[in-house]
């Protein structure tokens, strides 16, 4: 049925559902101070077909500007909800580990105060939609209300997988922290039984994970929907192919980055076929030492224009170690026409194939053999991009994934 409502411009709009949006960051176009790009990127790739209202506690900061340029970008009236005093005075004294007192993640812990759930009943939504794993417990507030809650990772499986790692559980501090966490979520994912409710992830063995424990519970796997993307012809340059390392250099990529760099240093024929972008925060010291091997090497710590720097290049290294759910640095990569060269957890969850779509590696030294296999045959990888490329536009549109998510007619 098409409904129809008044916009603030005073032009008719018609959509066939409306949708209340309760969510922990504030939707933002990238991520801010949290994973806020998602649930922003669904609202606009539902277009017309869905009216929105969103109630935000807006973890993310977001100022009140920022959050008024959102709701003109995605025509949509934005609720910035209270955050418990005892929260915001733990982080502001420097007391956050307090939270391993508690039972559950302390995001748990945000509440819907009678003002916001009457507001919430007022716009009469035919969904309820939940962002976040740590409020899903608020979809027993409307058990009327056809309910999707957008996890989108397990964070349960993050902390198993975090320790079955080496470099994350060398001191009995690292292991006692992780293992808190697995159990602090696992508890709160055993309690999450809401019949009416959809349990939305963008990861397959995240969906496969929470059903280990929540076994009664509907939990399915969706494609992450792209984010920004512009046409580009697929020609590798030459002489030296352009590899990037896009992202911070941080926990989660540091130590299988250190072991390819170092196999890539070792391998002195590289540096005539390849040159390094490394584009993040943190990568001074691998670019200062590529320099002075004399590798073809820059550092551009931030780029104002992401998507612009991002096609400047031909293929995307990541060689991170450990993650759930789609990396979105990884899908941005691909649909914007750079090769994709990852490890399983950079390419897991992507609709690509290693050899067909994608470079798939599991160690420095097979990662080393693909770089002289793409040197000898740039052709052959010029197409796998092309494809990888088209494979993404195809799986991961965001209108695609909005109309699979909310069910619209």
């Amino acid at each position: 049925m098409i409904k129809h409502a008044k916009t603030t411009d005073g032009m008719e709009d018609n959509y066939t559902m409306k949708i209340a949006l309760i969510s922990i960051p504030t939707p933002t176009f990238n991520n801010h101070g949290a994973a806020s790009a998602l649930p922003y990127h669904l609202i606009k790739g539902a277009g017309d077909k869905a009216r929105f209202e969103v109630w935000t506690y807006n973890v993310n900061h977001i100022s009140p500007a920022e959050v008024d340029e959102t709701e003109r970008a995605l025509g949509v009236k934005i609720h910035v909800l209270h955050q418990p005093w005892w929260m915001t005075w733990m982080f502001r004294l420097h007391m956050a580990v307090l939270r391993m007192l508690l039972r559950y993640p302390y995001l748990h812990y945000l509440r819907l105060d009678d003002e916001a759930r009457a507001e919430i009943r007022a716009f009469a939504p035919d969904k309820l939609w939940i962002y976040g794993e740590e409020t899903a417990h608020l979809a027993r507030l409307f058990p009327d209300i056809p309910c999707v809650v957008t996890m989108p990772d397990c964070e349960s499986l993050h902390y198993h997988r975090l320790l079955g790692k080496d470099f994350a559980t060398r001191s009995l501090s690292q292991i006692m922290r992780y293992a808190w966490a697995f159990w602090q979520y696992r508890c709160m994912e055993r309690d999450m039984r809401h019949s009416h409710a959809l349990f939305h992830f963008v990861g397959r063995q995240d969906a496969a994970f929470f059903r280990e424990v929540c076994t009664e519970a509907n939990a399915v796997f969706l494609h992450h929907p792209l984010y920004a993307h512009r046409d580009k012809t697929i020609r590798f340059h030459q002489p030296k192919v352009r590899l990037l390392f896009a992202g911070r250099y941080d926990f989660y990529c540091r130590h299988g980055s250190d072991r390819l760099l170092e196999a890539m240093l070792a391998a002195a024929d590289l540096k005539s076929a390849f040159e390094v972008t490394f584009l993040g925060k943190g990568w001074e010291a691998w670019a200062d030492r590529l320099c002075k091997a004399g590798w073809t090497c820059h550092h551009i710590a931030f780029a104002p224009n992401y998507i612009e720097e991002l096609q400047k290049h031909d293929i995307q290294v990541n060689a991170i170690d450990v993650g759930t759910g789609t990396k979105g640095k990884v899908l941005d990569a691909i649909a914007n026409g750079l090769l994709e060269m990852g490890s399983p957890y950079a390419l897991e969850n992507i609709d690509v194939t290693d050899g067909d779509s994608c470079v798939l590696f599991h160690d420095a030294d097979e990662a080393v053999a693909k770089l002289r296999d793409i040197h000898a045959d740039v052709a052959r990888y010029e197409a796998m991009a092309v494809k990888g490329r088209d494979a993404v536009l195809r799986a991961h549109d965001a209108a695609g994934c909005a109309r699979e998510l909310f069910g619209f007619e």
